[in-house]
């Protein structure tokens, strides 16, 4: 048996760049590594099934099934997955998921679980940019070139967050559905361009969230129970949405949000710069 960890991410804002080669595509973006994150533990089989549990539920779990075809490909293994966010959230649990099975599956942290996973999120429809925020060894990455590395390149910006509360306001989001979308990938690519450029040259906690802000309104992406939530938050503290999730981030604590909207999930923590490992 082998168990591995990888932390979320969150991403505020990105523009989609597809290429020709899976490791070029991916996205431009800003987001924050976060230290809720995804456990995953391996047994081997003795056939060739792969069955896999998340959050005590039988799952295909497409992106985590990909992973075990690159690495080990014709073995059977049990996965259990235990996220410590729900899924489909904007959360960056996929991801994480992915690169903790690639841990697991080769026995070790190296520089290939991102490979793999990444391969696994582009090739099966999940994200475009999580893989690559997560190997980066800082609380506030910036995919300044699309890709993984050493195609693409990340940046660091020396911002942290050292409480923030997230926030469901609705059902799962497809991110494929948003993210393959022409008309939404236009708007993205010129509102999202703009604003990561502004982050890059002038890099602050409040100018990240307003830009999130921006981003998500003008794209059209919150849904009204999620831009009302937003509206109500903001006389009291930063808040934004999630990409791509019916849930926000906020500086607010939860007994805040409580306050202001009574028994919704939410789930505390903090940025992070703890990279995946096993455990």
């Amino acid at each position: 048996m082998t168990k591995a960890f990888c932390p979320g991410h969150i991403t505020c804002f990105f523009h989609p760049v597809r290429t020709n080669d899976v490791l070029t595509t991916g996205s431009r973006g800003v987001g924050i590594r976060i230290s809720r994150g995804a456990t995953v533990t391996l047994e081997e089989r003795s056939d060739a099934r792969v069955e896999i549990v998340m959050d005590g539920v039988s799952s295909e779990a497409k992106v985590t099934r990909k992973v075990l075809e690159l690495i080990r490909p014709g073995e059977g293994f049990d996965v259990t997955i235990e996220n410590g966010l729900p899924v489909s959230q904007g959360f960056g649990m996929s991801a994480a998921g992915a690169i903790a099975v690639a841990i697991a599956a080769l026995g070790e942290y190296t520089e290939d679980c991102y490979r793999y996973a990444h391969i696994a999120e582009v090739t099966e429809g999940g994200g475009l940019g999580d893989v690559t925020a997560l190997s980066c060894r800082g609380h506030q990455p910036v995919r300044v070139r699309p890709g993984l590395p050493p195609y693409g390149s990340i940046e660091d910006t020396g911002l942290r967050f050292k409480d923030l509360t997230l926030a469901v306001f609705g059902d799962k989001l497809n991110t494929g559905s948003v993210i393959n979308d022409p008309d939404v990938c236009d708007l993205m690519d010129s509102v999202g361009r703009r604003l990561v450029d502004e982050h890059i040259a002038e890099p602050t906690v409040d100018g990240l969230f307003s830009r999130s802000r921006e981003f998500s309104r003008t794209v059209g992406l919150e849904s009204l129970v999620v831009g009302a939530a937003l509206d109500v938050l903001s006389p009291y503290g930063n808040a934004a949405m999630c990409m791509l999730g019916h849930s926000i981030f906020t500086d607010l604590s939860q007994d805040e949000v409580f306050d202001l909207f009574g028994d919704v999930p939410t789930y505390g923590c903090s940025s992070t710069d703890e990279m995946p490992h096993l455990v």
